[in-house]
């Protein structure tokens, strides 16, 4: 401690003089210390907004978001139709690529039947030089149908070469219904999760495929831009994009109902399948290539293109596309969460604490799944999620640092005031471990079993001084009655003296009682003689005595000496402070565990602020006004008796009334 008189408000506890040297002083950091709570937030903050904000846990963002899109699926769409080239098609009609005249007859019979639109996911980006009638049928058909949508690719020349647009024949581009970018983009695990409304070379210039799709059906919803993505200035040669979203997936491949391409033209479906139908045409067969790894389907079973797209354009449809939150924001939502285990760890026990946390960690996995589901936006949670799950370790790391860093610090105390390792090292040297906690519990545990001796020498010191000052005190109030001198100034002092120590001595006896020798006995009994003992005293008040105690025996296991003293004492105070021709009741009331015994008298009574504190030791009542009287040792032994019974005392008061009960436990 400080050696000045006064010490200042920056003065540092380790320090042996003042003022401190910041330069060597062991504790210089004491004003930015921080409270384990404090610290424990702050390891938690900036693990979660570093980990979010350097997306180090990228990858366990991704499963988790695929986890979610297989587990909650949606119903597959009635009026959405995938027209698939298959094996069964590529069996029947031969190997692919088909004559154009194929295309257009299958656009023709789609039309005939009434679909509402048809995304026709194949590329005719060159003639056919061997049958350009085929090429003109094809392009009679689609002029014909009015309806029909076809891809625009982003592809380049050459590995690393110049990204090139390029869409379909000059004269099927003028009577497509409109074109529409086909592609899906993959994230660097290889799954296709997102894709760009807006794309293009140079400038976005190009919608989505089934963009394109929705607005010649006219099923586009609000808020989806229909014009090009204005920017400031072009980018030449570069691909450029605008608005990424990630898809909310109906099912797994197949979930989407599909019709084999050789079966539409043969005509093998039900009449007024595809009346008022969006139709995609595109291939499904796994030799074509056109497929897609997707968080639903993986890369052992993946997804084929025209699937991916009509599971953009359901998304797209019901608006339910899912937006990624902003960087910012998402750093600082995971950091909120980081925060939430301190809301429950420093107040609940370390089993609540752990389970608490593992729910929460569950719960947070689960919110971040049903995000896209329910509010169609993502929020990247790896770094709340991380510091979640080292909350309890940490708190944990942090509670043990300060409980080891007290511990130190009260032995080093206990030590300096005891002085008994030093004195005695040799036989009582604390055994060692080579786990420094574990030294520390070796060493309490000695301290404590040393302030035990000390406390045990010490009420047995006391026993023996109460009992030796009692004796001659006792002698000398003798001899002072035998001599028929009461009215000797002296007789008070040493009367008060005697009781005085006869309190004591009780006193300490409560405290040293063992339980385990106490015996089988009758309560109503102890009760009995307490009141029998009282009699002569009250009678001299003038105060009448009631008893309300059963008949039979009321067994417990205890002493007989220190229960009859303990409610001989509630009868001498109740007597004491009750007027003249009153009542004092003694009553005992058994539940099927427990015996209540109540002192009811009809006293001045006890005010609130008092009765909080009347067990205590050397606590005295002013009564009426009057200075207290006695040592304030007698309601203390009657708590002490309780306890060492296994019971409690407690009082109630109000005017001309109080009551004191002892609640005792039954032998079982």
């Amino acid at each position: 401690m400080c050696r000045a008189r006064r010490i200042p408000r920056f003065c540092c506890s380790c320090c042996r003089y003042w003022p401190c040297n910041p330069l060597t002083c062991g504790n210089r950091l004491r004003l930015y210390h921080l409270t384990d709570r404090q610290s424990t937030r702050l390891i938690l903050l900036v693990i979660a907004v570093l980990v979010t904000f350097s997306g180090m846990l990228d990858r366990l963002d991704k499963v988790i978001y695929d986890t979610g899109q297989r587990l909650f699926t949606r119903p597959a769409p009635s009026d959405l139709i995938i027209v698939g080239i298959d094996e069964q098609s590529l069996f029947s009609m031969g190997r692919w690529p088909w004559p154009r005249q194929t295309h257009a007859d299958l656009v023709t019979r789609l039309k005939d039947e009434g679909a509402r639109v048809i995304g026709l996911d194949l590329v005719f980006a060159e003639p056919d030089t061997g049958n350009p009638a085929s090429d003109d049928a094809l392009i009679n058909a689609v002029a014909y149908a009015g309806n029909v949508v076809m891809p625009v690719l982003m592809e380049s020349s050459r590995v690393n070469g110049q990204m090139v647009e390029t869409l379909p024949m000059p004269m099927l581009t003028a009577r497509v219904a409109g074109l529409g970018r086909a592609h899906g983009e993959l994230d660097a695990d290889g799954i296709a999760r997102s894709v760009f409304l807006w794309e293009g070379i140079g400038t976005p210039g190009w919608p989505h495929f089934a963009q394109a799709v929705l607005a010649v059906a006219d099923a586009l919803p609000p808020g989806y831009a229909t014009t090009p993505h204005a920017m400031a200035e072009s980018q030449p040669y570069m691909l450029v994009r605008h608005d990424e979203r990630k898809i909310n997936f109906l099912g797994p491949p197949g979930y989407v109902s599909t019709v084999s391409y050789v079966q539409v033209l043969a005509g093998e479906f039900p009449a007024g399948l595809f009346k008022d139908k969006i139709v995609l045409v595109g291939a499904t067969a796994a030799g074509m290539g056109d497929l897609l790894p997707t968080p639903v389907s993986g890369l052992r079973q993946p997804m084929a293109g025209v699937e991916f797209h009509a599971n953009v354009l359901e998304s797209m449809r019901k608006n339910t596309l899912i937006k990624d939150l902003p960087l910012w924001l998402t750093t600082l939502l995971c950091g909120l969460l980081a925060l939430l285990p301190m809301l429950w760890l420093p107040m609940v026990s370390p089993l609540i604490g752990l389970v608490s946390s593992g729910l929460l960690f569950i719960v947070l996995i689960f919110a971040t799944m049903a995000l896209p589901l329910s509010f169609h936006i993502w929020l990247p949670t790896s770094g709340a999620l991380l510091a979640v799950l080292i909350a309890y370790p940490v708190w944990s790391w942090r509670k043990l640092e300060s409980a080891g860093r007290f511990l130190d610090r009260e032995l080093l105390r206990l030590r300096q005031e005891l002085k008994w390792m030093e004195r005695r090292k040799d036989k009582n040297r604390t055994p060692a471990s080579d786990d420094p906690f574990q030294n520390r519990i070796l060493q309490v545990q000695a301290v404590t079993e040393r302030l035990k001796q000390i406390d045990s020498q010490r009420k047995e010191v006391l026993a023996f001084i109460s009992h030796d000052i009692r004796a001659p005190l006792a002698s000398a109030i003798m001899q002072l009655d035998e001599a028929g001198d009461t009215g000797n100034r002296l007789y008070p002092s040493l009367a008060r003296a005697l009781s005085l120590a006869e309190e004591f001595l009780h006193t300490s006896r409560a405290e040293m009682s063992d339980s385990a020798s106490f015996q089988e006995l009758d309560l109503a009994a102890v009760l009995h003689q307490a009141l029998d003992d009282i009699y002569m005293d009250a009678l001299e008040k003038s105060v009448r005595l009631l008893r309300d105690l059963p008949d039979d025996p009321v067994w417990i296991r205890g002493h007989f000496g220190l229960l009859h003293r303990a409610v001989l004492n509630l009868l001498l105070n109740a007597v004491k402070f009750s007027p003249v021709d009153s009542v004092v009741k003694l009553s005992l009331e058994l539940t099927e565990q427990q015996a209540t015994v109540s002192v009811i008298d009809q006293g001045p009574g006890i005010a609130p602020e008092e009765q909080d504190k009347l067990f205590q030791r050397f606590t005295r009542t002013d009564s009426q006004g009057k200075a207290p009287e006695g040592s304030g040792l007698g309601l203390y032994f009657v708590r002490t008796v309780a306890e060492k019974h296994g019971g409690r005392v407690s009082v109630s008061s109000e005017a001309a009334r109080t009551v004191f009960r002892i609640h005792l436990p039954l032998m079982k």
